[in-house]
Protein backbone atom coordinates (compact mmCIF):
# COMPACT_ATOMS: atom_id res chain seq x y z
CA UNK A 1 0.00 0.00 0.00
CA UNK A 2 1.29 3.42 -0.84
CA UNK A 3 2.19 5.63 2.12
CA UNK A 4 2.75 8.73 -0.02
CA UNK A 5 0.81 11.82 1.04
CA UNK A 6 -1.92 12.76 -1.44
CA UNK A 7 -4.19 15.75 -1.89
CA UNK A 8 -7.35 16.04 0.16
CA UNK A 9 -10.75 16.26 -1.56
CA UNK A 10 -10.89 20.03 -1.08
CA UNK A 11 -7.39 20.41 -2.55
CA UNK A 12 -8.36 18.23 -5.50
CA UNK A 13 -11.44 20.38 -6.14
CA UNK A 14 -9.32 23.53 -6.04
CA UNK A 15 -6.78 22.00 -8.44
CA UNK A 16 -9.50 20.95 -10.91
CA UNK A 17 -11.02 24.43 -10.81
CA UNK A 18 -7.60 25.93 -11.55
CA UNK A 19 -7.06 23.56 -14.47
CA UNK A 20 -10.51 24.32 -15.88
CA UNK A 21 -9.94 28.08 -15.66
CA UNK A 22 -6.51 27.86 -17.29
CA UNK A 23 -4.60 29.10 -14.24
CA UNK A 24 -2.55 25.90 -14.24
CA UNK A 25 -0.62 24.84 -17.34
CA UNK A 26 -0.98 21.23 -18.43
CA UNK A 27 1.84 19.38 -20.17
CA UNK A 28 0.13 18.02 -23.27
CA UNK A 29 3.05 15.66 -23.85
CA UNK A 30 2.01 13.42 -20.98
CA UNK A 31 5.57 12.44 -20.15
CA UNK A 32 5.69 9.11 -18.36
CA UNK A 33 8.48 10.30 -16.09
CA UNK A 34 6.07 12.74 -14.42
CA UNK A 35 3.50 10.05 -13.56
CA UNK A 36 3.52 8.38 -10.16
CA UNK A 37 1.81 5.14 -9.09
CA UNK A 38 -0.97 5.46 -6.53
CA UNK A 39 -2.83 2.71 -4.72
CA UNK A 40 -6.52 3.65 -4.72
CA UNK A 41 -7.22 1.09 -1.98
CA UNK A 42 -5.58 3.61 0.35
CA UNK A 43 -8.84 5.57 0.51
CA UNK A 44 -10.76 2.41 1.37
CA UNK A 45 -8.39 1.61 4.22
CA UNK A 46 -8.60 5.15 5.57
CA UNK A 47 -12.40 5.16 5.52
CA UNK A 48 -12.70 1.77 7.20
CA UNK A 49 -10.03 2.64 9.76
CA UNK A 50 -12.29 5.44 10.93
CA UNK A 51 -14.96 2.86 11.89
CA UNK A 52 -13.14 -0.18 13.34
CA UNK A 53 -16.25 -1.32 15.22
CA UNK A 54 -17.83 -2.42 11.93
CA UNK A 55 -15.64 -5.52 11.77
CA UNK A 56 -16.56 -6.58 15.30
CA UNK A 57 -20.27 -5.99 14.70
CA UNK A 58 -20.19 -8.00 11.46
CA UNK A 59 -18.47 -10.93 13.17
CA UNK A 60 -21.04 -10.88 15.97
CA UNK A 61 -23.82 -10.73 13.38
CA UNK A 62 -22.42 -13.62 11.31
CA UNK A 63 -22.14 -15.88 14.38
CA UNK A 64 -25.75 -15.24 15.37
CA UNK A 65 -26.95 -15.68 11.78
CA UNK A 66 -25.07 -18.99 11.53
CA UNK A 67 -26.88 -20.38 14.56
CA UNK A 68 -30.25 -19.15 13.28
CA UNK A 69 -29.86 -20.83 9.86
CA UNK A 70 -28.68 -24.08 11.44
CA UNK A 71 -31.76 -24.21 13.63
CA UNK A 72 -34.06 -23.23 10.77
CA UNK A 73 -32.85 -25.56 8.00
CA UNK A 74 -31.09 -28.28 10.05
CA UNK A 75 -27.97 -28.12 7.88
CA UNK A 76 -24.31 -27.69 8.97
CA UNK A 77 -24.02 -24.19 7.55
CA UNK A 78 -21.18 -21.76 8.17
CA UNK A 79 -21.51 -17.98 7.76
CA UNK A 80 -18.39 -15.85 7.56
CA UNK A 81 -18.05 -12.15 6.88
CA UNK A 82 -15.95 -11.48 3.78
CA UNK A 83 -13.79 -8.43 3.14
CA UNK A 84 -15.73 -5.19 3.33
CA UNK A 85 -15.69 -3.56 -0.11
CA UNK A 86 -15.74 0.14 -0.87
CA UNK A 87 -17.47 0.53 -4.23
CA UNK A 88 -19.83 2.71 -6.20
CA UNK A 89 -23.47 2.07 -5.41
CA UNK A 90 -24.61 1.79 -9.03
CA UNK A 91 -21.76 -0.61 -9.83
CA UNK A 92 -22.61 -2.81 -6.83
CA UNK A 93 -26.25 -2.98 -7.95
CA UNK A 94 -25.22 -3.59 -11.56
CA UNK A 95 -23.18 -6.66 -10.58
CA UNK A 96 -26.18 -8.41 -9.01
CA UNK A 97 -27.13 -11.56 -10.94
CA UNK A 98 -30.67 -12.05 -12.22
CA UNK A 99 -32.87 -13.28 -10.66
CA UNK A 100 -32.06 -12.30 -7.07
CA UNK A 101 -34.02 -11.21 -4.06
CA UNK A 102 -33.13 -7.51 -3.89
CA UNK A 103 -34.64 -6.16 -0.69
CA UNK A 104 -34.66 -2.36 -0.37
CA UNK A 105 -34.66 -1.31 3.28
CA UNK A 106 -34.81 1.71 5.51
CA UNK A 107 -32.64 1.05 8.54
CA UNK A 108 -32.81 3.90 11.04
CA UNK A 109 -30.71 5.77 12.06
CA UNK A 110 -28.76 5.00 8.85
CA UNK A 111 -29.50 7.60 6.22
CA UNK A 112 -31.11 6.62 2.93
CA UNK A 113 -31.92 3.18 1.56
CA UNK A 114 -29.76 0.11 1.94
CA UNK A 115 -30.00 -3.24 0.16
CA UNK A 116 -29.91 -6.88 1.27
CA UNK A 117 -29.34 -9.12 -1.75
CA UNK A 118 -30.09 -12.86 -1.72
CA UNK A 119 -28.98 -14.48 -5.02
CA UNK A 120 -31.24 -16.94 -6.81
CA UNK A 121 -28.90 -19.92 -6.35
CA UNK A 122 -28.94 -19.39 -2.58
CA UNK A 123 -32.74 -19.26 -2.49
CA UNK A 124 -33.00 -22.43 -4.61
CA UNK A 125 -30.57 -24.20 -2.29
CA UNK A 126 -32.59 -23.42 0.83
CA UNK A 127 -35.91 -24.20 -0.87
CA UNK A 128 -34.66 -27.78 -1.19
CA UNK A 129 -33.36 -27.76 2.38
CA UNK A 130 -36.48 -26.24 3.89
CA UNK A 131 -38.87 -28.64 2.19
CA UNK A 132 -36.85 -31.76 2.81
CA UNK A 133 -35.09 -32.14 -0.53
CA UNK A 134 -31.41 -32.67 -1.13
CA UNK A 135 -29.82 -29.27 -0.51
CA UNK A 136 -27.64 -28.11 -3.34
CA UNK A 137 -29.03 -30.03 -6.32
CA UNK A 138 -31.12 -27.16 -7.67
CA UNK A 139 -28.54 -24.60 -6.69
CA UNK A 140 -25.87 -26.29 -8.79
CA UNK A 141 -27.95 -25.90 -11.92
CA UNK A 142 -27.46 -22.75 -13.99
CA UNK A 143 -30.36 -20.37 -13.44
CA UNK A 144 -31.59 -19.30 -16.88
CA UNK A 145 -34.94 -17.90 -15.73
CA UNK A 146 -35.54 -14.26 -14.90
CA UNK A 147 -38.01 -14.59 -12.02
CA UNK A 148 -38.07 -16.26 -8.62
CA UNK A 149 -40.69 -18.87 -7.84
CA UNK A 150 -43.32 -18.06 -5.16
CA UNK A 151 -41.60 -20.53 -2.84
CA UNK A 152 -38.21 -18.85 -3.36
CA UNK A 153 -39.86 -15.52 -2.58
CA UNK A 154 -41.14 -16.98 0.72
CA UNK A 155 -37.63 -18.24 1.55
CA UNK A 156 -36.29 -14.77 0.71
CA UNK A 157 -38.74 -13.22 3.19
CA UNK A 158 -37.87 -15.81 5.84
CA UNK A 159 -34.10 -15.39 5.48
CA UNK A 160 -34.43 -11.61 5.36
CA UNK A 161 -36.42 -11.63 8.60
CA UNK A 162 -33.72 -13.70 10.33
CA UNK A 163 -30.93 -11.58 8.83
CA UNK A 164 -32.48 -8.33 10.10
CA UNK A 165 -33.32 -9.82 13.51
CA UNK A 166 -29.71 -10.91 14.10
CA UNK A 167 -28.44 -7.61 12.67
CA UNK A 168 -30.45 -5.57 15.18
CA UNK A 169 -29.37 -7.87 18.04
CA UNK A 170 -25.69 -7.63 17.07
CA UNK A 171 -25.74 -3.83 16.89
CA UNK A 172 -27.88 -3.12 19.96
CA UNK A 173 -24.94 -2.46 22.29
CA UNK A 174 -23.55 0.17 19.91
CA UNK A 175 -26.56 1.54 18.05
CA UNK A 176 -30.26 0.74 18.31
CA UNK A 177 -31.41 -0.09 14.78
CA UNK A 178 -34.97 -0.25 13.46
CA UNK A 179 -35.70 -1.83 10.09
CA UNK A 180 -38.44 -1.31 7.52
CA UNK A 181 -38.84 -3.03 4.15
CA UNK A 182 -39.39 -0.40 1.45
CA UNK A 183 -39.62 -2.51 -1.71
CA UNK A 184 -38.55 -5.74 -3.41
CA UNK A 185 -37.11 -6.46 -6.87
CA UNK A 186 -35.65 -9.43 -8.70
CA UNK A 187 -34.09 -7.48 -11.57
CA UNK A 188 -31.25 -5.07 -10.71
CA UNK A 189 -32.20 -2.90 -13.71
CA UNK A 190 -35.38 -1.89 -11.90
CA UNK A 191 -33.69 -0.87 -8.65
CA UNK A 192 -33.69 2.85 -7.93
CA UNK A 193 -30.35 4.05 -6.56
CA UNK A 194 -29.17 7.42 -5.32
CA UNK A 195 -26.90 9.73 -7.26
CA UNK A 196 -24.69 7.94 -9.84
CA UNK A 197 -21.23 7.24 -8.53
CA UNK A 198 -22.26 7.45 -4.86
CA UNK A 199 -19.89 5.47 -2.68
CA UNK A 200 -21.18 2.47 -0.78
CA UNK A 201 -19.90 -0.22 1.57
CA UNK A 202 -20.65 -3.83 0.62
CA UNK A 203 -20.68 -6.38 3.43
CA UNK A 204 -20.60 -9.94 2.03
CA UNK A 205 -21.86 -12.69 4.35
CA UNK A 206 -20.42 -15.86 2.81
CA UNK A 207 -22.65 -18.91 3.39
CA UNK A 208 -21.16 -22.38 2.95
CA UNK A 209 -22.56 -25.89 3.29
CA UNK A 210 -20.00 -28.51 2.40
CA UNK A 211 -18.56 -27.60 -0.99
CA UNK A 212 -21.50 -25.34 -1.88
CA UNK A 213 -20.99 -21.63 -1.31
CA UNK A 214 -22.92 -18.42 -1.90
CA UNK A 215 -23.26 -15.02 -0.21
CA UNK A 216 -25.79 -12.54 1.08
CA UNK A 217 -24.68 -8.98 0.37
CA UNK A 218 -25.61 -6.00 2.52
CA UNK A 219 -25.03 -2.79 0.55
CA UNK A 220 -25.14 0.55 2.39
CA UNK A 221 -24.35 4.03 1.02
CA UNK A 222 -21.22 5.28 2.76
CA UNK A 223 -22.92 8.58 3.59
CA UNK A 224 -25.38 6.63 5.77
CA UNK A 225 -22.57 5.96 8.26
CA UNK A 226 -21.30 9.53 8.47
CA UNK A 227 -23.48 10.58 11.46
CA UNK A 228 -22.60 7.34 13.27
CA UNK A 229 -18.82 7.55 12.83
CA UNK A 230 -18.17 8.62 16.48
CA UNK A 231 -20.01 5.52 17.73
CA UNK A 232 -18.40 3.13 15.24
CA UNK A 233 -14.84 4.36 15.44
CA UNK A 234 -12.27 6.11 17.50
CA UNK A 235 -13.59 9.64 18.01
CA UNK A 236 -11.23 12.55 17.76
CA UNK A 237 -9.58 13.51 21.02
CA UNK A 238 -11.45 16.80 21.03
CA UNK A 239 -14.79 14.94 21.09
CA UNK A 240 -13.86 12.46 23.81
CA UNK A 241 -12.65 14.85 26.49
CA UNK A 242 -14.30 17.76 28.11
CA UNK A 243 -13.43 21.38 27.21
CA UNK A 244 -10.17 22.61 28.68
CA UNK A 245 -8.38 19.25 28.19
CA UNK A 246 -10.05 17.85 31.31
CA UNK A 247 -8.86 14.25 31.10
CA UNK A 248 -10.08 13.50 34.62
CA UNK A 249 -13.74 13.53 33.62
CA UNK A 250 -13.04 11.29 30.61
CA UNK A 251 -11.17 8.66 32.64
CA UNK A 252 -13.76 8.73 35.41
CA UNK A 253 -16.45 7.84 32.88
CA UNK A 254 -14.38 5.11 31.24
CA UNK A 255 -13.32 3.53 34.56
CA UNK A 256 -16.95 2.91 35.51
CA UNK A 257 -17.26 0.28 32.75
CA UNK A 258 -14.15 -1.74 33.76
CA UNK A 259 -14.93 -5.19 35.19
CA UNK A 260 -13.21 -6.34 38.39
CA UNK A 261 -13.03 -9.77 40.07
CA UNK A 262 -14.66 -9.89 43.51
CA UNK A 263 -13.76 -12.70 45.95
CA UNK A 264 -15.35 -13.58 49.24
CA UNK A 265 -12.78 -15.29 51.48
CA UNK A 266 -14.29 -17.16 54.44
CA UNK A 267 -11.10 -18.25 56.18
CA UNK A 268 -7.47 -19.19 55.64
CA UNK A 269 -5.05 -21.52 57.43
CA UNK A 270 -1.31 -21.99 57.36
CA UNK A 271 -0.14 -25.56 56.78
CA UNK A 272 3.30 -27.14 56.53
CA UNK A 273 4.81 -28.56 53.37
CA UNK A 274 4.56 -32.03 54.89
CA UNK A 275 0.80 -31.61 55.31
CA UNK A 276 0.46 -30.44 51.70
CA UNK A 277 2.43 -33.45 50.41
CA UNK A 278 0.25 -35.81 52.40
CA UNK A 279 -2.97 -34.49 50.84
CA UNK A 280 -4.81 -36.94 48.61
CA UNK A 281 -8.32 -37.52 47.34
CA UNK A 282 -10.67 -37.68 50.29
CA UNK A 283 -8.35 -35.82 52.70
CA UNK A 284 -10.04 -33.36 55.06
CA UNK A 285 -8.50 -30.05 56.09
CA UNK A 286 -10.27 -28.86 59.28
CA UNK A 287 -11.28 -25.20 59.20
CA UNK A 288 -13.14 -23.13 61.71
CA UNK A 289 -16.13 -21.46 60.06
CA UNK A 290 -15.99 -17.77 60.87
CA UNK A 291 -18.92 -15.41 61.29
CA UNK A 292 -17.26 -12.76 59.13
CA UNK A 293 -16.17 -12.86 55.51
CA UNK A 294 -13.45 -10.69 53.95
CA UNK A 295 -14.17 -9.21 50.53
CA UNK A 296 -11.24 -8.88 48.10
CA UNK A 297 -11.22 -7.05 44.76
CA UNK A 298 -8.35 -7.78 42.40
CA UNK A 299 -6.20 -9.04 45.31
CA UNK A 300 -6.91 -6.07 47.58
CA UNK A 301 -8.84 -6.34 50.85
CA UNK A 302 -11.80 -3.94 50.54
CA UNK A 303 -14.29 -4.78 53.30
CA UNK A 304 -15.52 -7.21 55.92
CA UNK A 305 -19.02 -8.61 56.00
CA UNK A 306 -21.40 -11.39 56.98
CA UNK A 307 -22.30 -14.31 54.75
CA UNK A 308 -25.92 -15.19 54.09
CA UNK A 309 -28.49 -15.56 51.33
CA UNK A 310 -30.61 -13.14 49.29
CA UNK A 311 -33.34 -14.15 46.82
CA UNK A 312 -32.03 -17.71 46.81
CA UNK A 313 -28.42 -16.67 46.06
CA UNK A 314 -25.34 -16.75 48.28
CA UNK A 315 -24.52 -13.22 49.38
CA UNK A 316 -22.25 -11.09 51.57
CA UNK A 317 -23.52 -8.14 53.58
CA UNK A 318 -20.83 -5.46 53.84
CA UNK A 319 -20.35 -4.44 57.47
CA UNK A 320 -17.11 -2.47 57.32
CA UNK A 321 -15.35 -0.80 54.38
CA UNK A 322 -11.53 -0.83 54.38
CA UNK A 323 -8.76 0.81 52.32
CA UNK A 324 -10.95 3.43 50.67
Amino acid sequence: MSTREVLSESELDALMDSVSSGDVDIDEGGSEQNSQPFDFSTRKQVLLAQMPALETLNEKHSLAFTQTIRELFKVPVEVEIGDIQLTKLDEAIGRISEPSGINVLNIAPLRGASFVVLPGDLLSFFVDGYFGGTPGNAAREQLTRINLTPTERRINDLLLEKFLHTLVAAWVDKIALSTEIASFETNPDFVQVGSPGEQALLFPFVIQVGEWKSAIDWIVPYAAFEPLRPKLGSPAVSSTIEPGNNWEGFFRRELLSIELEVQGVFTTRNVSIAEVLSLKQGSIVPLKMPSEVSVWIEGQLISNGEHGALNGNKSIKVMEALNR
